[in-house]
């Protein structure tokens, strides 16, 4: 673990008692991804936030967030250096360290973004390898794409970068999954300058809450599958976009 990254402890004496012991503290790997997750240095907020306050709620444990890129947040899950992590889409490979509550809280679709007047340039998927594609290393989209060793991705830690690489002439492409990506160009006022492609993946992407494999909170699987029904049964997923109104935009 490396001694540069910051470790950010939401305030969560608001919503638990201060007699709550050290082993009932959950550490969470978050990164930016607005609107599920927003990190400042002050604090973190979102969809995402919103989610874990609830589950904490019922499950009574404390939050502790740990900031990471990304990637290196799916190999602190592997390692069992953080407990737990959301916006996961399910794969295969992800399965072997993460075990997956159940059900999954939200769904989006995968999305590839071309500069505006270009979205025909990928008519199929195949287009793609003529193309520099831009992504976040780690990232999950649809199989095809995640399998093909033909096509040039160029990876980046976070999605805000995408846009700014592709409306420089950077890359011919990003892809996202639409509930974030489409929430970041209308937030930043660009929509108008980059159209989504004429192929559609067609695919539906799952996000789901994962606790690693090697933490003791595997022990607790069933009582956070319960808990995470419930809010469904609440219309959680519903609601989510509705409670961010309040979340900073930077």
């Amino acid at each position: 673990m490396r001694k540069s990254l910051p470790i950010l402890l939401f305030s969560a004496v608001a919503l638990l008692p201060l007699t709550t012991s050290a082993a009932d503290k959950l550490i969470i790997g978050v990164d930016n991804w607005p609107p599920f997750r927003f990190v400042t240095n002050e604090e973190i907020s979102g969809i995402d936030h919103e989610l874990w306050s609830r589950l904490s709620r019922r499950l009574d444990f404390e939050i502790e967030f740990f900031r990471c890129p990304w990637k290196r947040c799916l190999r602190m899950m592997e390692k069992g250096q953080i407990d737990a992590m959301s916006g996961l889409a399910w794969r295969k490979e992800r399965a072997e360290y993460i075990t997956y509550i159940q059900p999954h809280y939200y769904t989006c679709s995968t999305q590839l973004y071309l500069r505006h007047g270009y979205s025909r340039r990928i008519s199929k998927h195949r287009d793609l390898h003529t193309m520099t594609v831009g992504m976040v290393g780690g990232s999950a989209y649809y199989e095809a794409f995640d399998k093909d060793k033909d096509i040039l991705k160029i990876n980046v830690a976070q999605e805000a970068v995408l846009p700014n690489l592709l409306l420089e002439e950077r890359i011919d492409a990003f892809i996202g999954t639409d509930c974030q990506a489409d929430y970041e160009l209308q937030s930043r006022g660009i929509s108008h300058q980059i159209d989504k492609a004429v192929f559609k993946p067609g695919n539906s992407v799952k996000l789901y809450v994962g606790l690693s494999s090697a933490s003791k909170w595997t022990e607790r699987i069933n009582e956070f599958n319960q808990a995470l029904q419930h809010l469904e049964q609440e219309q959680f997923s519903v609601k989510a976009l509705d409670l961010i109104t309040s979340s900073p935009k930077n």
